[in-house]
């Protein structure tokens, strides 16, 4: 069926045709895109869109699906907690919720809401619930407070080997304290019992009517395990997936001497896999992020996951067998790592995630080699005042440079991390993109400002390039893709609509 659109004030995001008032849709794709002279075509329907906004449907390129579903099915939210009492009040309120929970699990504290910014210990926990396993990870999920009953389940002590790229912090009679950072985080949560197929299932579903809400037709999920990979896959097998999804499998699992193997390559309508991950350091807000320079008050340069020298066979094996590579890398030490690897391997269009402390040398080569960054400003705006803490006013200035990036014409995809952060709402991240203001009221590094137009841009056309199918998608231009959205305003209040393949969902 040929169905027209007309009468809007379409932004496509088609560099040769900008803007437009009308098009085209036949098989899920456009196959016209112009102005009222289109209302003579042969369609089959016709549809007014009261001079309402158009643009694609948003991707976010880096959002943990499945976690955010989790947050809203079966793991305790404390994203909200502003101190260790409200946070001991909700866990212990949980608990006693469900008497049938095996393991206590909740997301999302940050300490530094709390009026001491302290760490939670192991006591923390015990004193509320002492007789089943508590594991409680930070906003970051870069760390984690166990509770001594799951020290115990896990077979973790005081002689326990800290893998490598990974902390443990003790006491100073030598006891744990509870506290894992990084790899080291899965010497307790490889012991959680693993979600079912049918309970990861229900988390995406969720996730996904959250995504569909706010104009988000595509999702970049940067961290899935073979078990989810394997949910992926039977879900779009059944026609579940509504939303594209592109998976990124891990090949290093944190806690273990293992690396998978290269999953296979994967394409349908609604799933791909073309891109793996790894990490080659850790948070910024939790100052566990790899840099030359220690953190303020502080003589810890963060953690370094992934060596030069173990990072190069890794990558050059996934890019052989035809993989983009996706990155973890926020400090300039990390970042420095990850683009040698990239420079020995001779690779080009792969990511680095998050880019949050680059050098004008790291810009530079990744101009050079076409490397993506693919960043959040929402960081800005709920972690601010973590980093005002953790950095000195130069690197401040400079933090998370999206607008540098575009300067440099280095391809930007924009995204939101979620659930590291609380909403996944492509328009309060534009917004920060936009202004760089904390909650608070807080500027930080004005001069990386960008305009609402490029963020748009990185959200739509950009995500796309940077995930290998921007001949595909990401702008309203005839061939691609209709997924798109009907706005009143270009503003979190005005979504009227959002259309897949140019059917309304």
């Amino acid at each position: 069926m040929r169905h027209l659109f007309y009468n809007a004030q379409v932004l496509t995001q088609d560099k040769q045709q900008p803007v437009a008032t009308a098009f085209i849709v036949e098989h899920g794709k456009y196959i016209a895109v112009g102005n009222a002279a289109l209302a003579e075509a042969n369609v089959d329907a016709k549809t007014d869109l009261l001079s309402c906004y158009v643009i694609p449907g948003f991707h976010d390129a880096h959002m943990h699906v499945w976690k955010v579903g989790n947050l809203r099915t079966h793991m305790l939210d404390v994203r909200y907690v502003t101190s260790l009492e409200e946070l001991q009040s909700v866990l212990k309120a949980y608990a006693d919720a469900h008497p049938e929970l095996t393991w206590i699990q909740a997301r999302g504290f940050n300490e530094q809401n709390f009026p001491t910014h302290n760490m939670p210990d192991k006591f923390d926990l015990d004193t509320i619930i002492p007789d089943r396993p508590v594991v409680l990870t930070r906003t970051c999920a870069h760390q984690i407070i166990a509770n001594s009953k799951a020290m115990e389940l896990s077979g973790v002590h005081r002689h326990t080997p800290i893998p490598s790229g990974g902390e443990i912090s003790y006491l100073p009679n030598g006891d744990l304290s509870g506290h894992f950072t990084e790899t080291a985080i899965g010497l307790i949560l490889s012991a959680i019992p693993k979600y079912s197929a049918a309970e990861l299932r229900e988390m995406v579903l969720s996730a996904q009517e959250a995504c569909l809400s706010c104009g988000i037709t595509t999702v970049t999920d940067p961290a899935v395990d073979r078990d989810l990979l394997e949910v992926y896959k039977q879900m779009d097998a059944a026609g579940d997936l509504r939303m594209r999804l592109h998976a990124i499998p891990i090949r290093v699992p944190d806690g273990k001497n293992t690396v998978y193997p290269n999953p296979a390559l994967y394409t349908s309508d609604h799933l791909i896999v073309n891109t793996v991950k790894f990490f080659a350091d850790g948070g910024l807000s939790g100052k566990t992020a790899a840099v030359s320079k220690p953190y303020v008050g502080s003589i810890s340069t963060g953690v370094l996951r992934l060596t030069f020298d173990a990072l190069l066979p890794l990558a050059r094996s996934s890019q052989e067998a035809g993989f983009l590579i996706a990155t973890h890398a926020i400090g300039d030490v990390a970042i420095d790592t990850v683009l040698k690897v990239y420079e020995a391997i001779h690779g080009e269009k792969h990511r680095i995630e998050h880019l949050g402390l680059p050098n004008q040398q790291h810009l530079e080569i990744m101009h050079k080699r076409q490397i993506a960054a693919v960043m959040q400003p929402i960081f800005i705006r709920e972690l601010g005042h973590n980093f005002i803490d953790a950095l000195d006013s130069g690197r401040l200035a400079h933090l998370y440079p999206v607008q540098t990036v575009l300067q440099r014409d280095i391809p930007l995809a924009l995204s939101t991390d979620a659930p590291v952060v609380t909403s996944i709402d492509p328009w309060v991240n534009i917004q920060a993109a936009v202004t760089r203001t904390t909650k608070s009221g807080i500027t930080i590094g004005p001069d990386e400002c960008i305009s609402l137009e490029a963020a748009i841009q990185a959200y739509t056309k950009g995500s796309a390039l940077v995930s290998g199918v921007g001949n595909q998608a990401g702008a309203v231009a005839v061939g691609m893709q209709a997924d798109f959205q009907v706005l009143r305003s270009l503003d979190a209040s005005g979504l009227q609509a959002v259309y897949m393949d140019g059917n309304p969902l």
